[in-house]
């Protein structure tokens, strides 16, 4: 592709050298030029694009892309005026790579909580069913249920400069249906902006990311974009969002606990750790045996259900798939040991999670529940001291700890949440292994430790820095460490 026939249908002016250049990729970060390539001078929370535009050239980037009022320093090279470098950024990603998509089914999953379980289940089923699948996000690339080794960008949703090599990658390897992780920061951000999504899915809607949109109205408006994006959409009829959203599409489905849903819970029962739902469609219920137990466990497996069902799949042949879901990582996963004690571990980091998995628990818990937990720095202070009341609700007691601190300091994060804590025994360790260490130590055989907010995340943010740290790995070195103690005390 030429640089002109990819800018002759967008709102542009270009000055200096020739637009019959070719490309052969295109980029917003300076240091991933390659010969060839478009360099899009994009302005970012920390970085401003302008400021690399010679280190591109040199790099061999043919065009710049800008949206800023700037000087031009390298005639040689055209470049092209647009008014938004973040829409362009979308629409260029996908013009480079071409129609191919259009051969991929893509479903886009939004919610506050449960966007990568329900991403994962409907994988999961797919699979099942004989179809070649990918699920893209925060756990990054799974194609047929084995991890990718590529980089796919830390973010929940990756930029459009990862997303559409992706999703040629998957075209490739012969997948039918990619479904991706659609965040809000995502959706505001433009990086879903031209991105062809055939269902939009609506989990639920509750705080977080409100100080990062700047208020909870734009927020919502954030999440109500994906609707714009997707040809039919799937929403939640529990939440009064995600209910909502149907004034916003002409073509709509829902699921829930209610009647009024197109699929509907009519009956469950609870079985140890599994759960039996009897769905209705139409005339013809079903009966979904789900290894879970909790009220979110039956939403998300419900959205991912309603989601194949909407693909063409009935309910009579997803049903014998139910029975086989796992959770992702670091949703509501286990350290197996052989000391009596249940440790759990989750990323539940908003009040909404933590209840939702606090009730999960306190249905399979023997005796005591025990949570450690802290609150992400430079993130939502609305919500830390509802965590805590969330704690204090369910817990028999509490270890607060710092999670990702980063610029804050993470006593000040600690104080906020214990103003939620009134009635249960609260202890506070600022250094999370150590936390997470004195919760099992304390532990009974028959008690439950939840150790919440980081879930699968492997490193901890403090300060500017970054180290590793990983819950899941921190509780089982202790294992292993009070079992070596054991056999010695024999």
């Amino acid at each position: 592709m030429i640089l002109a026939e990819l800018i002759k249908d967008w709102p542009c002016e270009v000055q200096g050298g020739s637009i019959r250049v070719e490309i052969s990729g295109i980029t917003d970060v300076a240091e991933q030029i390659q010969p060839g390539n478009i360099f899009v001078a994009r302005k970012g929370k920390q970085h401003n694009g302008w400021n690399f535009v010679s280190e591109a050239v040199e790099k061999g980037a043919v065009a710049i892309v800008y949206d800023q009022d700037q000087p031009i320093e390298h005639s040689e090279v055209p470049h092209v005026w647009v008014p938004d470098c973040s829409t362009f950024l979308s629409y260029a990603c996908k013009a480079v790579v071409g129609d191919k998509i259009e051969l991929l089914t893509v479903i886009g999953v939004t919610g506050t909580n449960g966007k990568t379980t329900v991403t994962h289940f409907i994988g999961q089923i797919l699979q099942k069913l004989g179809a070649k699948v990918a699920v893209l996000g925060t756990l990054g690339l799974w194609i047929n249920g084995e991890r990718q080794d590529q980089n796919t960008s830390s973010m929940t949703t990756p930029p459009p400069t990862y997303l559409y090599p992706i999703f040629a990658q998957c075209v490739d390897l012969g997948v039918k249906y990619i479904i991706i992780e659609a965040s809000s920061l995502g959706l505001s951000q433009h990086r879903l902006d031209h991105c062809p999504i055939d269902y939009g899915v609506y989990l639920n809607m509750s705080r977080d990311h409100y100080d990062e949109h700047g208020s909870k109205e734009k927020y919502e408006l954030a999440k109500r974009k994906l609707a714009t994006f997707a040809n039919k959409i799937i929403v939640n009829a529990d939440d009064p969002f995600c209910l909502n959203m149907k004034q916003h599409h002409v073509r709509s489905f829902t699921f829930g606990r209610h009647r009024t849903a197109d699929i509907s819970v009519i009956h469950k029962e609870i079985n140890g750790t599994s759960t039996v739902l009897l769905v209705q469609y139409l005339e013809n219920p079903v009966e979904l045996t789900m290894p879970f137990v909790g009220e979110h466990h039956q939403q998300n497996v419900l959205a991912a259900v309603a989601t194949v069902q909407q693909l063409g799949y009935s309910l009579q042949i997803i049903a014998p798939s139910i029975p086989y879901l796992t959770l992702p990582s670091g949703r509501q996963q286990e350290v197996e040991n052989d000391l009596g004690i249940r440790i759990i571990v989750d990323y539940a980091h908003t009040p909404s999670a933590l209840v939702a998995v606090l009730q999960s628990l306190k249905l399979i818990s023997k005796k005591k529940l025990i949570v450690v937990f802290g609150c992400g720095g430079d993130r939502d202070q609305g919500k830390r001291r509802e965590m805590g009341k969330v704690a204090d609700s369910y817990a028999h007691k509490i270890w607060l700890t710092s999670d990702n601190p980063r610029r804050e300091q993470a006593d000040m994060i600690i104080a906020q949440i214990a103003q939620g804590i009134d009635l249960t025994p609260y202890a506070i360790k600022i250094n999370r292994k150590q936390a997470i260490e004195s919760a099992i130590a304390e532990a009974n055989p028959g008690d439950t430790v939840l150790i919440a907010g980081k879930g699968h995340e492997t490193t901890q943010i403090i300060g500017n820095e970054v180290v590793p740290f990983s819950d899941y790995e921190i509780a089982k070195e202790y294992i292993k460490l009070l079992k070596t103690r054991l056999n010695d005390e024999k």
